[in-house]
């Protein structure tokens, strides 16, 4: 029995869709907003790290009523979360490596064979015959069956 397969690769695409173009165009601009939104942060949080200080970003400081050692105090806490999390991960994998040993040992199941597919019992031998044998197949009503109805 061959096993199935795709056919030959097309080069063109199956779904074809109409592009409205200002829904693309609000899109786009929302993800370019995005995109400077974040810039901004990065470079808040860089600037409070290396004690600088532009009429900007002290604008945006004086709003927020923050420091740059209050920042920098900030960032060392995220970064004392962060350390407290990968360890406590990477101590889970160790244990659970000790406790399970190594998972290497896994074996992939051998290939579906026409007689394991048949032995299921949810479609009848015909039907699949005809599904094997015919490029293009038309069923009137789903010739699988039911799981809890045989």
């Amino acid at each position: 029995m061959v096993k199935s397969r795709q056919r030959q690769q097309k080069s063109e695409l199956i779904i074809h869709t109409k592009i409205n173009w200002l829904r693309e165009l609000v899109i786009s601009i929302f993800s370019i907003v995005v995109w400077f939104y974040c810039l901004g942060v990065i470079i808040f949080f860089i600037s409070a790290l290396i004690d600088y200080n532009d009429r900007y970003i002290s604008l945006i400081k004086t709003s927020f009523k923050m420091t740059n050692s209050d920042i920098r105090s900030f960032l060392f806490i995220v970064f004392i979360i962060w350390i407290v999390f990968y360890l406590g991960l990477w101590s889970w994998k160790l244990y659970n490596k000790k406790r399970f040993g190594s998972l290497n040992r896994r074996v992939y199941p051998d290939h579906s064979t026409k007689e394991d597919l048949l032995s299921l019992k949810l479609i009848s031998k015909k039907d699949f015959d005809s599904l094997h044998e015919s490029n293009v197949i038309i069923f009137e009503k789903n010739p699988i069956k039911d799981l809890y109805i045989r």
